[in-house]
């Protein structure tokens, strides 16, 4: 038999457990809560805002595929129903499917690329910085963290670019001449080759434009044409074939690897036509 004291004992037992658990879910609950969703147009915002938001506080999601084009994409009710619920929406200035969605948005941070291509490092570099003091502005109590997660992902940047430019090097892709479309020009000038032809989307590209990078990439002895995944993988194709050389497709946003990895992936491409030549 339990003693008055005893039986007192376990209620008071039972009863702290009780209290705790519900502690602790009333603290997990309050967590899911207090999750900030915040939606961008790409996959180069949603990776610059994951790297610099904590990711306990913040959930970021892109709305556009990364092998779509943007001037292509067609604007879903979930694409809507995800701007209406998200604390901020991230996008370059200019997207055209953000242009329709404008009035749902509660609040949006608007970036200006300056004709710069993001995927080159320095570019990428370059929008860390603005995002992290336009996020500083809209989420002032997690300034600080936001500066050291910026300046760790600028490290990491700066330390794989640099590995990338020396293995680029190495192969002896430096100088090389190729022809590309003009939406890679700046992340070719990056990696170290020498664009001697570009041409624009396929829609615009005449047969009068082909023959002459035909004839230019005869006499420069380009080693490949280039061609960008979101603006036309294609378009390029018959240059290379006539000319004889690799055609090579490179992404102008990150898969879902992240950026890192996908700038990585462009380098080795490029490195195969090096290789092939």
């Amino acid at each position: 038999m339990l003693t008055k004291t005893t039986t007192f004992l376990v209620i008071m037992v039972i009863a702290f457990v009780f209290f705790f658990a519900g502690c602790s879910k009333s603290s997990k609950d309050g967590n899911a809560q207090s999750m900030r969703y915040i939606v961008t147009s790409d996959t180069i915002l949603s990776g610059m805002v994951a790297a610099l938001l904590p990711p306990n506080r913040y959930s970021v999601e892109a709305m556009l595929p990364p092998g779509q084009c943007p001037g292509h994409y067609d604007v879903k009710l979930s694409d809507i129903e995800k701007m209406k619920r998200a604390a901020l929406t991230l996008s370059f200035k200019g997207i055209p499917f953000m242009n329709k969605t404008v009035l749902e948005v509660r609040a949006q941070l608007l970036v200006d690329a300056e004709d710069r291509n993001w995927m080159v490092p320095d570019s990428y570099i370059y929008g860390l910085s603005l995002l992290a003091d336009g996020l500083s502005k809209h989420f002032p109590e997690d300034r600080d963290e936001i500066m050291r997660r910026k300046n760790d992902a600028i490290r990491e940047v700066r330390a794989e670019a640099n590995t990338l430019t020396e293995k680029i090097n190495k192969r002896g892709g430096i100088g090389k001449p190729v022809i590309a479309s003009s939406m890679q020009k700046q992340t070719l000038h990056w990696m170290g080759f020498h664009v001697v032809g570009e041409y624009g989307r396929p829609e615009a590209i005449s047969a009068r434009e082909v023959v002459q990078l035909s004839k230019i990439g005869k006499d420069q002895r380009v080693i490949a044409v280039v061609d960008n995944l979101q603006s036309g993988p294609d378009t390029g194709k018959g240059i290379a074939e006539a000319l004889g050389v690799p055609h090579i497709i490179l992404t102008n946003f990150p898969s879902e690897e992240g950026y890192l990895v996908t700038l990585g992936e462009n380098v080795n491409k490029m490195l195969s036509a090096v290789v092939q030549k």
